[in-house]
């Protein structure tokens, strides 16, 4: 014995089936609530009011016979069953958009009759007004501040910052000194450092 339950006639139907047999049935009438009118009207709730609770309440207040769990269940199947405005994917739109006029453009070119390549000029147009203008970068604000490097020097707990950009701007004498010291290891004496200090 099989039970079988329609919803997608008016009122919907109930059937017994034996076999090949139909031992019973029976027909609803149109004036009951049809699962297919609920899930309209949530449709069109969701489509003024996106956020899933609020449009459970004005379900429930159009609706006063159903429960809060069947008020979310009916949600929840509108938006599968129904998607507008509420789910709307613009990136994915714009993305099969683009491909579909870019493709429209390579058949009117593989055509290359005159006609098509009027359909190519018209999709060109299409496909900028698509793409829109490039995105501004978001600067980085760091990378705007100007940075100053310091060869640091210190000798006997006197501390010595020579900026690297006035680097070339020392004497001869002291860089002969200073690359002494930076690359073989030598100390500067204290009189170095007041001299390296004084430049």
């Amino acid at each position: 014995i099989i039970l079988s339950i329609e919803t997608a006639i008016e009122g919907g139907s109930i059937s017994i089936i034996e076999g090949k047999d139909e031992i019973d049935f029976w027909i609803g009438n149109k004036e009951g609530l049809k699962a297919e009118g609920f899930l309209l009207e949530v449709s069109k709730i969701l489509d003024k009011n996106p956020i899933a609770k609020h449009a459970v309440a004005l379900h429930m207040v159009k609706f006063p016979a159903i429960g809060r769990r069947q008020a979310y269940e009916d949600v929840r199947l509108a938006v599968k069953l129904f998607n507008t405005l509420h789910t709307f994917d613009y990136d994915f739109w714009q993305t099969w958009l683009i491909n579909d006029i870019i493709k429209n453009i390579e058949d009117c070119r593989k055509d290359g009759s005159p006609a098509a390549l009027k359909i190519v000029e018209m999709a060109h147009a299409n496909l900028i007004k698509a793409l829109g203008e490039k995105p501004k970068d978001i600067e980085d604000p760091k990378r705007l501040e100007k940075n100053a490097f310091y060869i640091l020097i210190q000798n006997n707990k006197t501390e010595v910052k020579i900026d690297v950009d006035n680097l070339h701007k020392l004497p001869e004498a002291t860089l002969r000194e200073l690359n002494k010291v930076l690359f073989v290891g030598n100390d500067i004496t204290e009189a170095d450092a007041i001299e390296i200090m004084g430049t």
